[in-house]
């Protein structure tokens, strides 16, 4: 749930925020349509070129292999049809789209593939076929021997021949511009043109060609050929439309809550921690941190905790986390510092001299101009002499080195101890070891969780425990639950403990009873 209901609570005006959020998502409304149709009309077109270029490249190759084929049957002419049948039979058999092949002299049809000899006037078979011309086509609704099935007629003179050559009637079959249409959800059709007729994939039989639809229509002359095609097609279909109008509503809501929130968390939360800290909604608890050898504490670690009046605790992890993005991480600490002066005096009459008292400090804090300022005016309030003040710093934000090491180097002539927490959750631990040199090493409760399981992180453990005795570091474990992760801890050299195996984080006053029944005092 993020920072819980509580931190997105605000004092600002949300109707504000939600007219932003509103003219916000209409404008990633309008640019994402626009943007998504533009591009979609350009995928589109790229579509459509590719497949009247495939159309046209297999209309060619088709015509160009048929006319090499009558031009081949063209030289059967001086031949009686006994001797060409067998020729002609081959051809039309072998010649795909081929229905018959037709030897012409004259005028007259006098040799066929399908029926062998026959005397037919080519106007009879094809009215309106030019023989003048060098090469000629027409489209009609059937033949003699077919009259039911649409056929073209394609004629190829012989040269120096008048009204002399081949004849070819071709099925019509617009199969594989359907197949090449197939990946194009936007196509709506194809005709083939002959003339004044045209053969449709989207009407039965022959239609006239001003009958022809002229929206969405691309002419595509076949050239050499008296010949086009007519591809219909739309860059941009109403199913298009329709779905990009969806997708564009629910990315303008999803932008308009997504603001909203954002508006919201950016101001109203900012907000929430500064008032929290005002009207003291957060207090600290105090763990305790024993001795492995002889288990009497050795000290506390001071928790910040906040209890929002409403939502009662919000979880240290979310509001630590969002004061460091936020940039609110160093109020939140000098805020942290008031609240343990606060305490001093009750905590220097429950815990022991020289307890350490360990505290959390953002490494982004120590670039801070005021940094120093806020820890001698922390040391001048503390009881004087009565505790080990220990800074508490994570390895996963460390700051950069020259400052780091000028920042360490101070806080040790103030008296104050430096540990790297949670060491081994960020992704150069060995890198800070080599650099710096820290006073404790805390291991981090995911590395304690591991001991007595078979994990992949359990010889990362291992690791660490070597290489801190081999340093001579002392070591602190948090997180310790269990007796026999505590007994794997003391085998292998961890100078402290801490976890809720001896306590939980404890307010002042809880402190002080668990104090006065700790057996090991």
């Amino acid at each position: 749930m993020g920072l819980k209901t509580a931190l997105t609570h605000t004092v600002l005006p949300k109707r504000r925020y939600l007219l932003r959020s509103l003219l916000i998502s209409l404008l990633v409304f309008f640019l994402f349509t626009l943007t998504t149709l533009f591009i979609v009309h350009h995928r589109n077109e790229i579509q459509q070129r590719n497949l009247a270029e495939h159309t046209v490249k297999f209309t060619l190759t088709f015509m160009n292999e048929l006319t090499t084929v009558m031009t081949k049957v063209s030289a059967l002419q001086p031949l009686p049809c006994s001797q060409a049948q067998a020729a002609l039979n081959h051809h039309s058999t072998f010649t795909s789209g081929v229905r018959t092949l037709v030897l012409v002299k004259n005028g007259i049809a006098y040799c066929s593939s399908a029926t062998g000899e026959m005397s037919k006037s080519v106007d009879t078979l094809y009215p309106g076929l030019n023989l003048a011309r060098p090469i000629d086509m027409i489209l009609q609704q059937g033949t003699l021997m077919v009259p039911d099935r649409p056929a073209i007629g394609v004629w190829l003179s012989s040269p120096g021949k008048s009204d002399t050559g081949v004849l070819a009637t071709l099925d019509i079959n617009l199969t594989p511009y359907l197949l090449f249409s197939l990946q194009n959800n936007n196509s709506l059709g194809l005709a083939i043109v002959v003339g004044d007729r045209a053969m449709t994939t989207f009407h039965f039989g022959i239609i006239s060609q001003a009958d022809l639809p002229k929206r969405h229509a691309q002419e595509i002359p076949i050239p050499g050929f008296p010949l086009k095609l007519m591809l219909y097609s739309s860059t941009l279909s109403p199913e298009n439309i329709r779905l990009t109008l969806l997708i564009g509503l629910l990315v303008a809501l999803a932008t308009c809550a997504l603001s909203y929130y954002i508006m919201l968390f950016r101001h109203g939360v900012d907000r929430e921690l500064l008032y929290a800290m005002k009207t003291r909604q957060f207090h600290v608890v105090y763990q305790p941190v024993v001795h492995s050898a002889n288990k009497k504490v050795a000290g506390v670690e001071a928790l910040l905790r906040w209890n929002h009046p409403v939502e009662g605790a919000i979880p240290p992890d979310v509001f630590i986390n969002y004061a460091e993005t936020q940039g609110l991480i160093i109020p939140l600490t000098q805020h942290l510092f008031a609240l343990l002066i606060e305490d001093a005096g009750k905590l220097m009459s429950i815990l022991p001299a020289k307890s350490k008292l360990a505290v959390n400090i953002s490494p982004w804090h120590m670039t801070d101009p005021d940094f120093k300022k806020d820890v001698l005016g922390l040391i001048a309030e503390l009881p004087a002499h009565h505790f080990n003040l220990v800074f508490e710093i994570t390895e996963r934000g460390m700051v950069d080195e020259e400052i780091a090491q000028e920042m360490f180097s101070w806080l040790r002539q103030q008296g104050v101890e430096i540990a790297v927490d949670d060491f081994g959750t960020g992704h150069s631990a060995l890198i800070y070891l080599e650099r710096f040199t820290f006073d404790y090493l805390k291991i981090d409760r995911g590395f304690v969780m591991t001991i007595g399981k078979n994990t992949v992180t359990t010889p990362v453990l291992d690791t660490i425990l070597t290489l801190t005795r081999q340093l001579k570091l002392n070591t602190v474990a948090e997180g310790v639950e269990t007796t026999q992760q505590a007994n794997y801890l003391v085998d292998h050299g961890v100078g402290y403990l801490q976890g809720y195996l001896y306590s939980k984080p404890l307010d002042v006053t809880a402190l002080a009873q668990f104090m006065l029944g700790y057996p090991h005092q």
